[in-house]
This record gives C-alpha cells, structure tokens and sequence, in this order.
C-alpha cells in the first residue's frame, strides 16, 4: 500500500524559468550526484545517489520535464518498491520574480518475508527520512538559483 508524502513548499527569490532551469540541470550539489544514463526530448533516464546520513541509496529514475511548470520522477531501481515524485513551480507574481516549489509524492515499501510490514516501514519510518531528504534538496535548490539571481544583477 502506498503512503502519500508529505506536501512541502518553499518560496525562492528567482524567476520560474532559472529555478526549473537551475533542477533540471542536476548540478551537483551537496546531497546528490546525478548522472544521466539516456535522453530523449524532455524524456530523461537518471541515476542518483543520495546520501542520507551514513547511508548512500542508488536510484535509476525515469524524469519526464514539463518545461517550465513541472517534473516528474518515477522510481525504476532502487530501495524502494514504489516511488513517484512531482516538482511544480508556480509564478507568485510577475513582478516579484518569485517562484512557489511545490513538491508532492507516494512510497510504497514491500517486505518479502513480513507481508504488510512495508507498509508501516513506509509510513513510521521511510516516509520521515525521505521528506527530510527532500526538503534538503529543495533547499539546496533554492541557493543555487538565489545565487544565480545575485550573480545575474551585479
């Protein structure tokens, strides 16, 4: 059985296009290295390791890019059974040159040998460490473009 995430939002002092531009990318950046496997169009094979404590995972994703308004990520191999993610980036104002990240998904843990026992792993336990992990992301995100904004105006 799948457990919904948590949804989390934060608010980066950048233009939609350079934040969508600035994940899309996947630089490395501090939490993650990111390796691209295979491409086609906005249609992206991924390999990612990410560490979360003394733990490093592997994941081979599939990112599908909706340029500027959102990307997808679905899980193919990794620790977990099931996971699909979703960033959205949405305006604040014109003007402002704000942007709203917006990030939303599901895990599913399955235990061959306690069936049923995933499903308390995923929400008791995965589920907290991956938000963590994402909202790290999302931060590290948020500087880097930042960044680039500053970088821009001087």
């Amino acid at each position: 059985m799948k457990v919904k995430l948590r949804e989390q939002r934060i608010t980066v002092q950048a233009p939609k296009r350079l934040v969508f531009e600035t994940l899309s990318s996947f630089a490395d950046g501090g939490v993650e290295r990111a390796r691209l496997v295979e491409r086609n169009d906005d249609r992206l094979l991924m390999e990612f390791h990410s560490r979360d404590g003394r733990k490093m995972y592997r994941t081979l994703e599939e990112v599908v890019l909706y340029p500027h308004d959102r990307i997808t990520f679905r899980h193919l191999k990794g620790p977990l059974y099931h996971s699909q993610e979703q960033f959205d980036f949405t305006d604040i104002s014109d003007t402002s040159g704000e942007t709203r990240l917006t990030h939303t998904g599901e895990i599913e843990c399955r235990m061959h040998r306690l069936p049923g026992a995933g499903w308390l792993v995923a929400r008791f336990y995965v589920k907290r460490r991956y938000e963590r992990l994402v909202l790290r992301h999302m931060c590290d995100l948020m500087e880097r473009a930042e960044a680039a904004v500053g970088t821009s105006r001087k």
